[in-house]
């Protein structure tokens, strides 16, 4: 059974007559007659009767009928579907990013996004750098945001801004006052750490080893902004990028220290995806977005 045979047999219930259907269709009458034959011998039935010269419905003709339009307009909205999907304004983009990204710099770019293309959904999920890479990895999301101190080479990677990385007191900390730090002496604090991710963890003692100390960690949260609020409060300094502390720092709740015995920190936030996943017209028309609009931001 083929589409064009029930587009005939519907076009010829329609008008009642194999030449008025022929004509409407740009097809001969012999041509109509031969697509209506094979499918009367696929299903065992006739579909229509001769009176005069007109042509009616038998009844297995009429249980087809509805049946027929069914999928014509399945077919008709798949089609429709297809359409908007080649334009590249319907469908759906899935994120997992760091959370520093994700609350801090992600925000406004969706607000614009949403706003200029409306029906595309954005999806977005939060995740550790370890989990973030193994969900690119699986396909469960379609892109990443990690840092780069993640192992990423077998992803394709697209580079969005530099953050730099950086020690945390509150304003009234003896350290604040001088700002300029070594991190030997950092050690001696209690550090407030943001996370159980491996990835970072590790990331943050790789810091310390290059001055040949051992951090005394004294609270481990998940939530970056319980992090700040336990260094606001006096109970020990943090390590986290910049971008997740402006609004701190500009009303005068942290510091940020400046560490003179290790070069300065800089993070790279990259967006990653899989090397051979095929990406949808929408999918591309965000990646394209954010390669232009992430430079504008004011970091």
């Amino acid at each position: 059974m083929e589409i064009r045979q029930l587009i005939t047999f519907k076009r010829v219930s329609e008008l009642g007559s194999y030449t008025r259907a022929a004509e409407s269709l740009s097809l001969t009458q012999p041509t109509i007659s031969h697509q209506l034959r094979l499918l009367e011998e696929e299903l065992g039935q006739k579909l229509f009767e001769l009176q005069g010269r007109r042509a009616r419905l038998t009844q297995a003709g009429r249980t087809l009928l509805p049946l027929a339009e069914r999928v014509l307009n399945a077919v008709d909205e798949s089609r429709r579907a297809m359409e908007h999907i080649n334009s590249g304004e319907q469908g759906t983009v899935t994120i997992a990013a760091i959370g520093s990204s994700t609350v801090y710099v992600l925000p406004e770019l969706l607000w614009q996004f949403r706003v200029a293309h409306p029906q595309i959904e954005v999806i977005l999920r939060t995740a550790g750098g370890d989990e973030i890479l193994q969900m690119v990895k699986s396909s469960q999301v379609d892109l990443g945001i990690v840092g780069s101190h993640m192992s990423i080479s077998e992803f394709a990677t697209l580079p969005l801004f530099k953050d730099r990385i950086g020690p945390f007191v509150h304003a009234t900390h003896p350290m604040a006052k001088r700002r300029r730090v070594l991190f030997a002496e950092l050690a001696r604090e209690p550090l407030i750490q943001l996370g159980t991710w491996r990835s970072w963890q590790n990331y943050v003692l790789s810091i310390f080893r290059e001055v040949g100390a051992t951090p005394q960690i004294r609270l481990q949260l998940d939530s970056i902004d319980a992090v700040k609020r336990m260094v606001e409060r006096g109970l020990g300094f943090t390590i986290i990028p910049h971008t997740a502390a402006r609004e701190e720092i500009a009303e005068g709740k942290l510091v940020a220290l400046t560490p003179t015995d290790i070069p300065p920190l800089i993070r790279q936030v990259l967006m990653i995806r899989r090397k051979q996943k095929i990406f949808s017209k929408a999918q591309e028309r965000f990646i394209q977005f954010l390669k232009s609009e992430v430079p504008k931001l004011k970091l």
